[in-house]
C-alpha cells in the first residue's frame, strides 16, 4: 500500500521539517507492524508531505488511520489530500469549485497539484504546478476585446 498526505502546522516555522504531528496506521488481526509516520522532504508553501509504502498481510481484518498533533494542545495542525492505494495502482484526484463546478486543482500520481485559475468570465488564465521546489507558473494567458 502507498499512503501520502500533506500536513501544515499552524504556528509559523523557520524549520526544515515539522515535528509536532504524526500518522499512526494500525492493522487489526495482523502480525505485521507499520512504524509511526513523520513528514519528510521540503516544506512547500507551508505544507510538508507524508509518503510511506507498507505491506498488509492477508490476516489483517481492518485498518485504522490516526492523525495526531503531538505538540502543545493549543497548536493547530492541518492534514490535507490524504490518499491510500495499492502499490501497483495509480491515482489522480480532482478538486472542483462547489459554486461553479470549475476544475480548481488536479493532484497527480505523486500527490503534487496542478492549479487552475480563471478570470471573471470563466476563461482559464493561469496554470501553476506544485513541485519539490515550490509552486511554479507553467502557463499564463490574457485576452482583451478591442473597443470601436
Amino acid at each position: 500500500m502507498v499512503f501520502s498526505a500533506w500536513v501544515k502546522e499552524g504556528k509559523s516555522c523557520t524549520c526544515s521539517t515539522y515535528t509536532n504531528n504524526e500518522v499512526v496506521i494500525t492493522l487489526t488481526g495482523s502480525s505485521g507492524t507499520i512504524p509511526t509516520l513523520k513528514p519528510s522532504g521540503p516544506i512547500i508553501e507551508g505544507w510538508q508531505r507524508y509518503e510511506a509504502v507498507f505491506e498488509i498481510d492477508g490476516s489483517a481484518s481492518s485498518m485504522n488511520l490516526n492523525l495526531f498533533a503531538t505538540g502543545d494542545p493549543t497548536d493547530t495542525v492541518y492534514f490535507d489530500d490524504l490518499r491510500m492505494h495499492s502499490y501497483n495502482g495509480n491515482m489522480k484526484s480532482f478538486v472542483y469549485d462547489p459554486s461553479n463546478l470549475r476544475l480548481v486543482a488536479e493532484l497527480d500520481e505523486n500527490n503534487y497539484a496542478t492549479f487552475y485559475e480563471y478570470d471573471d468570465d470563466g476563461t482559464l488564465i493561469r496554470l501553476k504546478k506544485e513541485t519539490r521546489k515550490g509552486i511554479k507558473t507553467i502557463r499564463e494567458t490574457r485576452s482583451a476585446l478591442l473597443k470601436n
